[in-house]
């Protein structure tokens, strides 16, 4: 004997197979979206990286560049302090051979008239010309000297030096006096300390002894 359904279990069966329908287009609606949020969020951090990268690239090689400018900068002010130590060097070493060598050998080698400020001349007597030059360390300098001498005072000369690059355009005394790289001034006593009398000629002319004291009076660079 066949027994007909019962109309209310086939419509209850429906309706729960309509929503078991329903609930699985719904979790796959909802997996295609996230899956499309997740992608469209990988992509926008993808961008973002890139961004980033060549952010640290751009400050990376800034910082290069500016780190490589600093070196050289500094490579090229070693260079320079050293040229000009060494310029320094030369013209001291030449000043201070001219203030040693007239302080014990005197120029001019005769008297000069007592306070009056000499022309300028040789500091020292050169081994050719009229000219007191000396080459160190690769620069030519030329020392001119310019006495004025009292021998009724203790400090007897005041010798007034100026220095200069021989190759410079300052080659005469007049120029060089003008435009000197440095400018000194020595002051001598030629009376020795037990005392004596006034000297009527220069030191070296009387007993061949000069310079028992030395003051340098100032030190100027141009």
């Amino acid at each position: 004997m066949v027994t007909s359904a019962d109309p209310t279990m086939t419509r209850a069966n429906g309706k729960s197979a309509a929503r078991r329908r329903f609930g699985v287009d719904t979790l796959r609606s909802r997996l295609r979206r996230a899956k499309s949020s997740w992608s469209g969020q990988s992509k926008g951090e993808s961008g973002a990286v890139l961004i980033l990268a060549l952010a640290y690239l751009m400050v990376i090689s800034l910082t290069v560049a500016a780190v490589t400018s600093w070196a050289a900068n500094d490579l090229g002010n070693t260079t320079h302090f050293n040229t000009t130590s060494q310029l320094h060097y030369a013209v001291s070493s030449a000043t201070n051979t001219a203030i040693e060598s007239i302080r014990y050998v005197p120029m001019p080698s005769a008297t000069p008239a007592q306070k009056t400020q000499l022309a300028l001349q040789a500091c020292w007597p050169p081994t050719s010309g009229s000219v007191s030059q000396l080459t160190i360390d690769g620069y030519g300098v030329t020392v001119w000297c310019s006495t004025y001498e009292d021998n009724t005072q203790s400090t007897t000369r005041v010798v007034t030096l100026y220095a200069c690059l021989t190759t410079s355009p300052a080659s005469t005394s007049a120029q060089c006096q003008a435009k000197p790289y440095l400018t000194a001034v020595a002051t001598f006593d030629d009376y020795p300390s037990g005392g004596l009398s006034t000297l009527l000629v220069q030191c070296n002319q009387q007993n061949g002894q000069c310079g028992y004291g030395q003051t340098i009076n100032s030190w100027d660079w141009a």
